[in-house]
């Protein structure tokens, strides 16, 4: 009868953080990889990326923070570029942390942090690279 009792209650529990685990669960569903050079070496070619959909939905992207943004040429393609500046108005200046290899915010201009898709936070491959990201 206590093993009934402690099943009935592990499986409130779990219920009651289910809404929990299933929005932690929807921030790991969405990942990127690195193509280019432009953020070496914080980020190498190969690199796979968790993405933090969810991070800048409170508040906007600061300097320094990594960003998931649209491509304005190419609205298939994501780019990983670092927040180098917020204009007075608010928009983000982009830009690759190997400048000579990067497409930013010279070539694009400056995007609306409406654009920016998310954080990426934890690099899953390879795993010698394995770790947070930032």
């Amino acid at each position: 009868m206590a093993g009934l009792r402690a099943g009935i209650l592990l499986v409130a529990v779990l219920a009651a953080l289910a809404p929990g685990v299933r929005s932690l669960v929807r921030v790991w569903r969405t990942r990127v990889a690195v193509v280019g050079t432009s953020m070496s070496p914080t980020l190498e070619p190969g690199d796979w990326l968790l993405v933090d959909e969810a991070a800048y939905r409170r508040r906007a992207p600061r300097p320094g923070e990594l960003v998931v943004a649209g491509d304005p040429r190419q609205t298939a393609r994501a780019l990983v570029k670092r927040v180098v500046a917020v204009d007075a108005d608010g928009r983000l200046e982009l830009a690759g942390d190997a400048p000579d290899a990067s497409t930013d915010s010279r070539t694009f201009g400056p995007l609306d942090p409406a654009a920016i898709g998310g954080r990426p936070w934890f690099r899953i491959h390879p795993r010698t690279r394995l770790g947070r990201v930032g």
